[in-house]
């Protein structure tokens, strides 16, 4: 794939994305970057720092995406909160497995060596999304009893915990699963 004066930092982005997708985020250096897109090995300086900073940036775009795909989810799910609120779970695994370099971007520990406020504010947003779900189930029955923080933190938990194992496949020999969808819905369905 090869640059043609168009705007860079977004040719790296969308390269950066692809080589995440193939060979992993051990596989992303701005170097071979600049050589796949045909550009000077210090052109990508121009836009990112370093490597951190590229995903950091894809990182933010994750967020996005992420809260986009959750936000769709929970509306196709019915005026029911709580089926809102565990709808917003499931299109989170569905996030991670569509768009497996933007979710290991939002997981990868060069993001918070690499943290700014849009960053920040990204990821405000994407917890913020999770919280108001969650505050709406409560209100209609769903753990009323529970501390709300406690909930949104064990959610959290189960649906990166979730879309890991989707996305990575890790559920190895020891563990046989046959319909990997029927049982992440059944997760969600969990009272």
């Amino acid at each position: 794939m090869a640059y043609h004066h168009g705007n860079l930092k977004q040719a790296l982005l969308e390269r950066a994305a692809e080589v995440i997708a193939e060979r992993g985020l051990e596989g992303l250096s701005l170097r071979g970057l600049a050589r796949d897109l045909g550009v000077s090995h210090g052109a990508p300086r121009a836009h990112f720092a370093d490597r951190g900073a590229l995903v950091a940036e894809l990182a933010k775009e994750g967020f996005r995406r992420a809260i986009e795909t959750m936000e769709a989810g929970a509306e196709a799910a019915g005026p029911d909160p709580i089926a809102k609120y565990r709808a917003l779970g499931r299109s989170y695994v569905r996030f991670a497995c569509e768009e497996p370099a933007f979710f290991q971007a939002l997981q990868h520990p060069d993001v918070r060596r690499s943290r700014d406020g849009d960053l920040d504010a990204a990821h405000a947003a994407w917890t913020e999304t999770v919280r108001r779900g969650a505050r709406a189930a409560q209100a209609a029955g769903w753990h009323p009893e529970a501390d709300l923080d406690a909930l949104v933190a064990l959610s959290l938990a189960g649906a990166t915990g979730a879309a890991q194992l989707a996305v990575n496949q890790r559920l190895g020999p020891t563990w046989e699963i046959g319909d990997f969808e029927t049982t992440m819905d059944a997760m969600f369905d969990l009272p």
